[in-house]
């Protein structure tokens, strides 16, 4: 195995499936994507305000606090103030027999709503990122540390059983210097993302790819490529090279220095970046006021 095989890049994977056949969610697309969930009678999921694209009418929204630290927490690392959940309200299932006949139906490869509306009783929903972006999932088992460190206002939505849902927090920077506290280019504030048993959807932008570090190995990166890492990954800053490669390298006077062990997630376009290739434009119009060119 090569170095460059320790790379892996990220494709939307298979999502277990129930014993009918349904998958437990479905990822759609390339860019901007929804992923796509059937509700069970009394299943819900759980995300921030406007990640919901569509749903079936029989699912019904609930909003919350969840006290004052989680509020706190979700608001820090860039969360909506309220938390939505959106429950399937039906009262009973069909025979999973009549399900599955109608799953092998060859009108669609999509679960939605062919798949998954059944009747009046199953129900599906989908989010969706509020900028062009792809989905990453992220399990306990993906995670074997049990938390993920990742940008904040990453989280899109959970799936949520039996009352256990993915808990979303903020947190300090974990870096491992004041210099790379300040100069790291991660966020001062971060969430911080356990999902206790669920499937958490993180948003991410261009091309993603991960790495596995052993312990004690290490990576320099460009701070505005990280999107997230395991808690056990450690954050530092290291300099660039001599005084002319700081000057006129472009790259700053630091990259951002992981070590092991733990994954990292990597993003080849991240939020901040796009939004330098398309600043606002400042038009002034002839009685001298100043308009953010958005329209007449």
């Amino acid at each position: 195995m090569t170095v460059l095989n320790e790379f892996k890049l990220w494709v939307p994977p298979v999502a277990e499936s129930f014993p009918d056949g349904l998958p437990q969610w479905e990822i759609l697309g390339t860019d901007a994507q929804y992923v796509q969930f059937p509700l069970r009678p009394g299943t819900s999921i759980t995300c921030f305000s406007g990640a919901m694209a569509y749903m079936s009418s029989g699912v019904k929204l609930a909003v919350k606090l969840a006290g004052f630290k989680k509020t706190f927490g979700r608001l820090a690392g860039g969360g909506s103030l309220f938390q939505l959940t959106y429950t399937n309200e039906g009262t009973h299932m069909h025979d999973p027999t009549k399900i599955s006949s109608v799953t092998n139906n060859k009108l669609s490869h999509l679960f939605c709503p062919f798949r998954c509306f059944i009747g009046n009783e199953n129900g599906y929903i989908a989010m969706t990122p509020d900028y062009p972006g792809i989905l990453i999932p992220v399990t306990s088992t993906t995670c074997a540390d049990g938390k993920i460190v990742a940008l904040r206002d990453s989280f899109l939505c959970s799936t949520m059983e039996n009352g256990v849902e993915t808990d979303i927090s903020a947190g300090f920077n974990p870096a491992q210097s004041v210099g790379a506290f300040c100069c790291g280019g991660f966020d001062f504030i971060t969430q911080t993302i356990t999902p206790n048993g669920q499937t958490a959807f993180l948003m991410a932008m261009g091309t993603v790819v991960t790495k596995t570090l052993a312990s004690g190995e290490s990576i320099l990166i460009d701070g505005e490529a990280l999107l997230g890492f395991e808690s056990s990954v450690q954050l530092d800053i290291k300099w660039v090279g001599n005084a002319m490669a700081a000057c006129c390298g472009g790259e700053g006077l630091f990259h951002t220095h992981l070590t092991g062990p733990g994954q990292i997630w990597l993003q080849s376009m991240g939020i901040d970046k796009m939004r330098r290739l398309f600043p606002p434009r400042v038009v002034e119009t002839s009685n001298g006021e100043s308009g953010d060119g958005g329209g007449e």
